[in-house]
């Protein structure tokens, strides 16, 4: 296998001080990537409104491998499609170094940067897939299970989500800059959970073309079985 790109060594050694079998199966999937496979190509710089909030987050990284990543890797918007709000869907890009769209192929592990611009709050969901979050420059706020109280995590600092736990995301007054990890089934729906007029819940899925933003495909009710799976 080729060298690692450095954003994946900065994540490794951002796990390092967490010596513990939590973080050790994102550690083994990113060993596991053969590096010296086709790269795909550089695109365009992205232009978008997001974009004015990185040069700042950059300058404030704990570790300089990932503002150099933030310049290299190619941006997207992440969600889009009716009915969404439009400063949530403008306001989370993201960036992949690995994945089944990222510079270096994978249908198994999934690692970049996601940029968050101030006042967002990205609701409660679920994905298949595992989750990391490394908290790369500013603050943000988390909770996990629907009766979980939320925390922050400041530079340096570290979350994992468990598959199909449902949790959510809300910065600040700043914005955020995170590298994350998913391994496991990257190809399945994301369900964003949100409660009805009638005081009942259900799940909206979105879907991902790799390459395109996530779009809305479908919607389910959820029953306290569900609701009590997902914040365990």
């Amino acid at each position: 296998m080729s060298e690692r790109p450095e954003f994946c060594e900065a994540m490794l050694d951002a796990f390092a001080p967490y010596d513990n079998d939590h973080f050790k199966p994102f550690c083994d999937a990113l060993n596991t990537i053969d590096f010296s496979a086709a790269k795909r190509p550089k695109k365009c710089k992205l232009e978008h409104q997001t974009m004015r909030y990185l040069n700042r987050l950059k300058s404030e990284v704990f570790d300089n491998r990932f503002a150099r990543a933030a310049d290299d890797l190619d941006w997207s918007q992440i969600y889009e499609g009716d009915g969404l709000d439009q400063n949530l869907a403008e306001g989370m890009l993201s960036a992949q170094c690995v994945g089944t769209y990222g510079r270096h192929p994978s249908d198994t592990v999934a690692a970049g940067l996601f940029l968050l611009a101030p006042d967002i709050h990205y609701p409660l969901h679920t994905h298949a897939a595992s989750e990391v979050y490394l908290c790369v420059s500013g603050r943000l706020q988390l909770r996990h299970g629907m009766p979980g109280a939320p925390f922050d995590i400041r530079p340096g600092e570290l979350s994992i989500t468990p598959s199909g736990r449902v949790h959510e995301l809300k910065t600040y007054s700043e914005p955020v800059l995170l590298a994350y990890l998913w391994i496991g089934d990257l190809t399945a729906p994301t369900w964003w959970w949100e409660k009805t007029s009638n005081g009942t819940w259900q799940r909206v899925s979105w879907t991902r073309i790799p390459g395109e933003p996530w779009k809305k495909i479908g919607v389910e009710p959820l029953s306290k079985e569900d609701i009590q799976k997902a914040s365990n």
